[in-house]
């Protein structure tokens, strides 16, 4: 596995099994960069997060990657914090 894999698959699982909500927005923040690049993190985290789906796990059903890329977003967003945060 290369660095970059491995640093992806870090940050996810810190994104998912974080225990408190800045502890999944810092994770989700940072998996941001890895997978798209410092620029990405000047939009907000929510539309970030589905850019970032749209990389890991594409689908070919456009219903089917609506359900991955909210689920993704939840994970990096719990449901307490704002929707429109900027990722950095």
């Amino acid at each position: 596995m290369n660095r970059r894999t491995q640093t992806i698959n870090e940050r996810y699982e810190a994104m998912m099994f974080a225990k408190s909500a800045e502890e999944a927005r810092k994770a989700a923040r940072e998996l941001v960069r890895v997978v798209l690049g410092d620029e990405a993190v000047k939009q907000p985290l929510g539309e970030a997060l589905r850019e970032c789906c749209r990389e890991l796990r594409p689908s070919d059903d456009p219903r089917e990657q609506a359900r991955f890329e909210n689920e993704f977003i939840e994970l990096g967003i719990w449901p307490a914090s704002n929707h429109q945060r900027v990722a950095a």
